[in-house]
């Protein structure tokens, strides 16, 4: 009887950033973490447990500076890859939606984003195969080396479409909520990973903030 192999999974969201703040679309945009953030993830310490086996992060500065910060007292390994980003919003990167409201195509896509591809960027179809590669690509190296937990820093997007298609919870993309520099473990097995079947459980990160010694969410 072959042994059952344990694999959680932790997805974690960049800190904040400056064109986060302004609203601005920024999928494959490279801006680096807004500077009081910085100070608040360097004040924060993650609580993960186990530890994490290796990182992946998105090659995005804002994903490597999250990751350098968070994880600056670990010796774990961290791998980088472009196939963790946020989707790409084309022409639309860097714009508001004050900016975009009277364009017909913009108008369109928000109607229609999951069949409707922005600009010279990326479709819902195309992003979504691309996370599925990612996320296949993460399993395979865990277990290659034997891993048990594996962190993830990546963006809101590809967060919310491994909830949707993930989680032992069955909601929409939009319907998860994942707060700058927070996150989700998904627990389940190295076989259910790579037969795409939903996770076992699921559990939110929480931070330890220096406020009366409570752990909280940094959003």
């Amino acid at each position: 009887m072959a042994m059952v192999h344990h694999l959680a999974i932790t997805f974690l969201r960049h800190g904040i950033t400056k064109e986060n703040e302004e609203k601005r679309y920024i999928g494959f945009t490279d801006v680096p973490l807004a500077e009081h953030e910085i100070v608040r993830l360097h004040e924060a310490g993650i609580r993960l447990y186990p530890s994490a086996d290796f990182i992946v992060s998105s090659d995005l500065i804002r994903c490597r500076q999250t990751c350098e910060i968070l994880f600056r007292s670990s010796d774990v390994l961290v791998y980088e890859t472009e196939e963790w980003r946020e989707i790409h919003f084309g022409d639309w990167e860097g714009k508001t939606f004050a900016e975009l409201k009277e364009i017909k195509e913009y108008q369109q896509w928000l109607q229609s984003s999951f069949s409707v591809a922005p600009p010279n960027g990326e479709s819902y179809a195309e992003f979504q195969a691309r996370i599925e590669t990612a996320l296949a690509r993460t399993v395979e190296l865990a277990g290659r080396v034997g891993a048990r937990h594996v962190t993830v820093v990546t963006h809101g997007g590809p967060i919310r479409y491994v909830l949707e298609r993930y989680a032992p919870i069955q909601r929409s993309f939009w319907e998860w909520t994942v707060p700058f520099g927070g996150g989700f473990t998904l627990e389940s097995t190295l076989e259910r990973w790579r037969e795409k079947k939903r996770c076992i459980s699921l559990s939110e990160v929480l931070f330890k903030g220096r406020e009366n010694g409570r752990a909280n969410i940094i959003d």
